[in-house]
């Protein structure tokens, strides 16, 4: 039995071209036809497929004239097969009954057996575009390996052929808002100070925006410690501001900054009316996603501002642990 070299995973969507002598579409019609085929055969499978542009195509046939010719008059899966692609389609637009009427054909390229299939018609070349954005996905969502969930959708870009009305735009960024719950300890910057309890309760934002996630949000905060005998706590707001790479969608390694706001303090339960304008810290910590709803995190808050301008080194450093939900 013949063999034939091809690339795993390689998709090769031919040009929509005409059955029979009656359909009467413009090249540029057929072109947006066969548009629409590669961006639903993009949006169905996963990354490691390729799918061959119209300019991979050509520059992939035989460079020999009458060589090409011959195999442009063959069937799909010799095309398939001449330039090594896994798999291939075929698309043919007859007139039935006054209808132009779409089949278009999904083969594998070294056995030629038919993995899918579907026809549609239509009064209007704009008729058969729609039936493409209904019916292509699933077609080739038959291959081995392809996508059940809904995929981030990648658009494929033809510098010489796109349109603008041909090609679908979609945004890849995620963006979620959740709640999260910190508890830890207080490391006070005061000599001799003892350390304490600390919390933040609040709302937690993330955006992916591909291979890192922003991660922000609007946190109430509180620290305690204690000094010279005396007991003191803190009450700020704080707005955290951090980088985060995630390996294998699980673990996440942040750093960042955060900033506060005092907004209250006691010492011995007294009010302390000196309380600084706003608080820096560096952080940096690790994150586990145990689903991608809930999270747990560990992390280190290292202020470089006092809390009260009248206690030198008033710093309150922060160990913390905690736990979160996204939306």
């Amino acid at each position: 039995m013949q063999t034939f070299a091809y690339a795993e995973g390689v998709v090769a969507v031919l040009e929509v071209n005409p059955g029979d002598d009656d359909v009467e579409l413009t090249i540029s019609q057929y072109r947006h036809l066969t548009d629409g085929l590669r961006n639903r055969a993009r949006e169905a499978l996963p990354a490691e497929f390729t799918v061959l542009t119209r300019d991979n195509i050509f520059s992939l046939m035989p460079s020999d004239e009458a060589e090409a010719e011959c195999l442009a008059e063959s069937c799909a899966v010799d095309i398939g097969r001449a330039i090594g692609a896994e798999y291939v389609t075929q698309s043919k637009i007859r007139m039935f009954d006054g209808k132009l009427t779409l089949t278009v054909e999904l083969f594998a390229s070294i056995n030629g057996n038919l993995i899918s299939s579907f026809v549609t018609e239509s009064e209007t070349a704009t008729g058969l575009l729609g039936a493409i954005r209904e019916s292509a996905s699933p077609m080739f969502e038959k291959i081995p390996g392809a996508k059940k969930e809904e995929p981030k959708p990648v658009v494929v870009v033809e510098l010489a052929t796109a349109k603008a009305d041909a090609v679908e735009v979609k945004n890849v960024s995620d963006f979620r808002i959740g709640v999260i719950a910190k508890s830890g300890f207080t490391v006070s910057g005061i000599d001799g100070a003892k350390s304490g309890f600390a919390y933040s309760v609040g709302l937690v934002t993330v955006l992916d925006i591909g291979l890192l996630d922003l991660v922000s949000g609007v946190l109430f905060s509180g620290d305690g410690f204690e000094f010279d005998g005396k007991d003191a706590s803190i009450l700020k707001a704080e707005v955290p501001l951090t980088a985060m790479a995630v390996y294998r969608e699980s673990f996440g390694l942040s750093l960042g900054a955060v900033l506060s706001l005092p907004m209250s303090a006691k010492i011995d339960g007294e009010a302390v009316k000196d309380l600084a304008n706003f608080g820096v810290a560096a952080t940096g910590g690790f994150t586990y996603l145990i689903t991608k709803d809930i999270f747990v995190n560990a992390f280190y808050e290292k202020y470089f501002t006092k809390s009260i301008s009248s206690i030198n080194y008033s710093t309150t450093d922060r160990g913390m642990f905690a736990a979160g939900y996204l939306f």
